[in-house]
């Protein structure tokens, strides 16, 4: 029997209840287009957005998840991912986006936890069909980006959490078993993930495992 999703809270953010709002999150995703604005203004939105997801109450929980799929969310963020990383390099210091008094980076890799952190809280939420299949036009369905994820990187504990959890909240499916069975390099990465630092991603990535092969 598989464990409940994880939800997973942004950490050094106050909550905020009026940012966690069905309305809310409408109007952060419709900030992320191209035609929106300049990418900045894309990715501050994206910083709002996944604050948001965090914290959303029990009766919003589904009409979060309907705005989501209205709104085309996961086509939205990845599409937002793409354009990060086709974007000319920018000196680490001034790649970043301004949150009242703060200045937070928003580098390439900053933007990937931005877009993994939607993803977790997305399919917790009970959004996790929108992240099973390709959106529109694009070849690539937010799990598999989430595998790809985990498989290239080395050395970014962060990354490889959110895309283990992202990965356990979505391996309770038979999609999840065909795509490991397709990538057999995820089985190994999980495994080797036993000697993660990190205690909460040797939990998920075992159970993460457990529920590939049922």
């Amino acid at each position: 029997m598989s464990e409940a999703p994880k939800q997973i809270v942004a950490a050094k953010y106050q909550q905020t209840t009026s940012r966690a709002t069905p309305e809310a999150v409408a109007r952060e995703l419709r900030k992320l287009p191209a035609a929106s604005g300049p990418l900045d203004s894309r990715k501050r939105a994206l910083h709002d957005l996944a604050h948001a997801l965090a914290y959303v109450q029990e009766q919003h929980k589904q009409k979060v998840v309907d705005t989501c799929q209205q709104e085309k969310a996961t086509g939205l963020l990845l599409s937002l991912l793409g354009d990060i990383d086709a974007a000319p390099p920018v000196p680490a210091s001034e790649d970043v986006i301004r949150v009242g008094r703060r200045v937070l980076g928003m580098g390439p890799m900053d933007a990937r936890l931005y877009v993994l952190s939607c993803f977790v809280n997305l399919s917790y939420l009970g959004g996790a069909a929108m992240l099973r299949l390709p959106p529109d036009g694009m070849r690539e369905s937010a799990m598999e980006i989430l595998v790809d994820t985990l498989l290239k990187t080395v050395d970014s504990e962060s990354v490889l959490f959110y895309a283990v959890a992202g990965l356990y909240n979505l391996s309770n499916d038979a999609s999840f078993a065909d795509l490991a069975s397709r990538n057999p390099g995820l089985l190994q990465k999980l495994e080797a993930l036993s000697a993660s630092p990190n205690p909460d991603t040797v939990k998920d990535r075992k159970s993460t495992r457990l529920n590939s092969s049922h």
